[in-house]
């Protein structure tokens, strides 16, 4: 019988590779599966409960797969290391950023501040020298942004002069209501003006709003109804109001609803009209029923020094001798510009002008302050533009008590105020200040010794609150 030879395969899954276990049996090495062949009927038997696991390769095929891994692993730690520490500090410093965004959205530190100031007047409270501050004041807090521990708006407030501590303020003003009422302070800007003979400080704001500042009792008050309490003719509401000239006595000149023009004196509480304040401005000392004061002052007469400047040139000091009108119309006018002199006036109440003083030098002058003993003076000895300011002292002989040369040039000054032996004034310097940044500055009456106070903070921080 011819012997036919023919491939052992898996009879589970048909693959002919297998190994031999004995003689008869058989392991796929496919699917595992455990068989035998007998020879007289050829009977296949499977084993279905065998496990198959291949067996391990020689040990140094052992050893290469470990090495293998062991490269690649030393292959990749530093790449893994590098990415690490990436991962850190840019995962730290978006924590510190969110930790910092946040601590900011809850509370600011400090809040930013500018005082855009539009009136600061010397004055004086229990005997020392204080400010009067009138500012345009912005919180940096974010646009559209509301808190009402930071309100926009127009601020008054009295600051002590020597140590620069706030004694009191207010807010006068909101910039919303500024807008409502359509005021502007650029294009009215506050005036300030003390009456002498009625003892009070008023400030207009916008023309159409009086206050009252009482230096004594630091407090600033509305009066713009209160002023013209009784008077009829004011029922319909104040329209706009305004200082007179200084020439034609302490008052106002006021407008009701109904376009009526007055002028009112406070040291009288007279209303007059526009055709009896005229009339009252030209009565004589002989009409004026016993209510006349007789004054002496010292004026400066400035005159150019020729048709090239208007800035002056020269110099020279008056006494003035005339009779007013106690807290009532008067005309003072005694300077005649054309004839470059003094002479009467309407209503005759001079009663002597004589210069006291010969012509001398000067440019940029300003009469700091004057009373029947004292006039205090600043002036520029050339028409340079680097020319330094000088401050002097006069009595009322015109005899010169003091001068104080600087080496430097002020660009702003103030009138100035007599405390106690001192005069005091704000102002700011070219070399060292800007406009908005005025300083306090002292002058011994005796000596004119100068010395150099405060600085009035135009930006500055505060603490949130």
């Amino acid at each position: 019988m011819a012997t036919k030879i023919k491939a052992v395969k898996c009879p589970q899954c048909g693959s002919e590779k297998h190994e031999k276990i004995d003689e008869k049996r058989f392991r796929c090495k496919s699917c595992g599966t455990e068989f035998y062949i007998e020879d007289d009927d050829i009977n296949i038997n499977i084993n279905h409960r065998y496990q198959y696991e291949e067996k391990p390769t020689s040990p140094f095929s052992s050893y290469l797969n470990i090495g293998t891994k062991v490269g690649i692993a030393a292959l990749l730690s530093p790449i893994i290391f590098i990415l690490l520490i990436f991962f850190w500090i840019f995962s730290g410093n978006s924590n510190n950023s969110s930790r910092r965004s946040s601590v900011n959205e809850i509370k600011k530190d400090s809040i930013e501040v500018t005082d855009n100031r539009k009136k600061i007047l010397m004055m004086e409270h229990n005997g020392k020298p204080c400010i009067f501050y009138l500012v345009n004041r912005n919180y940096s807090i974010g646009y559209n942004n509301e808190n009402p521990n930071y309100i926009n708006g127009v601020y008054v407030g009295f600051r002590d002069a020597i140590s620069g501590q706030i004694l009191t303020e207010q807010l006068l003003i909101s910039e919303k209501d500024l807008r409502n009422q359509n005021i502007s302070l650029i294009t009215t800007m506050p005036e300030i003006r003390y009456f002498y003979q009625a003892n009070r400080y008023f400030l207009i704001v916008s023309k159409r709003l009086v206050y009252e500042i009482n230096a004594k009792k630091l407090t600033i008050s509305n009066v713009s109804q209160s002023l013209f309490k009784g008077k009829d003719a004011m029922n319909t509401g104040l329209s706009s109001i305004n200082f007179i000239n200084e020439d034609n006595g302490e008052g106002f000149e006021v407008h009701n609803n109904l376009a009526e023009t007055y002028f009112y004196f406070p040291a009288t509480n007279r209303l007059y009209t526009e055709e009896a304040y005229n009339y009252a401005c030209e009565l004589s000392p002989k009409q004026l029923n016993g209510e006349v004061k007789d004054t002496i002052y010292l004026n400066l007469q400035q005159e150019n020094m020729s048709k090239s400047t208007s800035n002056g040139g020269r110099l020279r000091i008056w006494e003035i001798n005339a009779i007013f009108h106690n807290g009532d119309p008067q005309d003072f006018s005694f300077y005649n510009w054309i004839n470059k002199s003094y002479g009467q006036s309407r209503g005759n109440r001079l009663v002597s002008a004589k210069p006291i003083t010969n012509w001398f030098t000067g440019f940029n002058s300003k009469m700091l302050y004057r009373n029947k003993h004292y006039i205090l003076i600043t002036f520029r000895p050339t028409i340079s533009e680097d020319a330094n300011s000088v401050f002097q002292l006069r009595d009322r002989n015109g005899n010169i008590l003091w001068t104080q040369v600087f080496d430097y040039q002020f660009n702003e000054i103030s009138d100035a105020i007599l405390c106690g032996d001192k005069f005091w004034i704000w102002g700011t310097r070219k070399d060292i200040d800007n406009y908005s940044s005025p300083r306090i500055y002292s002058f011994n009456l005796k000596d004119g010794k100068m010395e150099e106070h405060i600085s009035i903070p135009y930006e500055y921080k505060i603490e949130a609150k």
